[in-house]
């Protein structure tokens, strides 16, 4: 477990991450779950074009590059087509911008698997969007992801139904 005295940041994602995030998105424990790294890094090389609606983060743990997370508005996320996702049908009831997001997150550097960070990265999400003055985030992990289900619950999130998981704000 990562104590507390280590501290764990959200840094807006730049370009000098993304070959990083890249090698990441390659590792067999993080592809099993994110699919084809394509799709990731295409979103990212057009983050201030077509998909302006997801920001994406770098972790740090004292100043160390570990992981990635992001948070996505879902009433865009709802339109998207990837080939694994109906997000119509997982986001389709989400009428208004800035109410449903939509997170993400990944550890790359194998040794901070297991120690508490992904529950503590969650947190700091929930904190941009409430910044955003977002009323709900949203998580849609495969059903065999048990890790990352138990994270999520752990942080308050409640099934919805398989791969729909949601948390309300206050």
């Amino acid at each position: 477990m990562i104590g507390d005295n280590h501290k764990i940041e959200l840094r807006v994602l730049r370009d000098e991450d993304i070959p990083l995030l890249n090698e990441w998105l390659g590792k067999e424990y993080i592809k099993k779950w994110f699919g084809e790294k394509e799709q990731w890094l295409n979103e990212i090389e057009q983050r201030n074009g077509s998909y302006d609606f997801i920001t994406h983060f770098i972790v740090y743990c004292n100043d160390r590059k570990i992981g990635y997370g992001l948070h996505a508005d879902c009433f865009y996320v709802k339109d998207m087509k990837d080939g694994d996702h109906d997000f119509s049908e997982l986001y389709g009831e989400v009428t208004e911008a800035n109410h449903t997001f939509e997170i993400g997150y990944l550890i790359g550097e194998e040794e901070y698997l297991a120690k508490g960070i992904g529950k503590r990265m969650i947190r700091l999400l929930e904190e941009k969007i409430i910044e955003l003055g977002g009323k709900e985030i949203a998580a849609d992990p495969l059903e065999e992801n048990l890790i990352s289900i138990k994270t999520l619950l752990s942080n308050g999130f409640k099934k919805k139904k398989d791969g729909d998981y949601r948390k309300t704000l206050d």
